[in-house]
């Protein structure tokens, strides 16, 4: 990246070239060799984590009763979805000899090793 005030404007190919602007600089970047740009952002700090516990803590009991409505609300639901990953977690014997997840059958079924027991 080349900071613009480098830059002759004129002689520019301006199909190759675009400008970023990053914090009071301004650059002028190739199509495609672009650097990728670290962002240096710190969503945790020490005051923000220190703020959210104090915070759980003075309102526990309403975390509390929000997660036993949610869950009443939704019972039926996360059984089904347990039972169904419970179903996908049970181990299949191929005729072909291998052993894998009910899950990746379809997965099982396109691989080379069970193609050629099939041929």
């Amino acid at each position: 990246m080349e900071k613009v005030s480098d830059i002759d404007y004129k002689n520019t190919d301006w199909t190759k070239f675009f400008i970023r602007h990053l914090g009071e600089n301004t650059y002028l970047v190739e199509f495609g060799k672009e650097p990728i740009l670290k962002k240096d952002y710190t969503y945790q700090t020490e005051n923000m984590t220190s703020y959210r516990q104090s915070y759980y803590e003075t309102h526990k009991e309403d975390f509390k009763k929000r997660y036993k409505v949610w869950y009443a609300r939704n019972k039926e639901e996360i059984k089904e979805r347990r039972r169904i990953q419970y179903q996908n977690e049970e181990k299949i014997n191929c005729e072909c000899g291998k052993v894998f997840q009910k899950r990746n059958l379809r997965k099982h079924l396109k691989t080379k090793s069970h193609i050629k027991f099939l041929n």
